[in-house]
């Protein structure tokens, strides 16, 4: 693991303290943990956009959309 260096103003900084302290973890794993959740819903974003860019290059057949409707769910249950 590499260390680097960051700032943040001094009421985030508190904040982060606070959570630090009542989640009996460190700085760095909370800025970890949040640095890898923000980069994930970015490649989820990303994924997204491109895909809707590629269904307005090509929007599907109406009999191919209902296919796609009755699997209304992704195995939340």
């Amino acid at each position: 693991m590499k260390n680097t260096q960051i700032s943040f103003d001094e009421e985030a900084l508190e904040a982060l303290d606070y959570a630090a302290a009542s989640s009996r973890r460190t700085r760095s794993s909370i800025v970890r943990q949040a640095v890898k959740e923000w980069l994930q819903r970015q490649k989820a974003r990303d994924f997204e956009e491109q895909w809707i860019e590629k269904l307005n290059e090509n929007p599907e057949r109406e009999d191919e959309s209902e296919a796609w409707i009755k699997v209304d769910h992704w195995g939340d249950e």
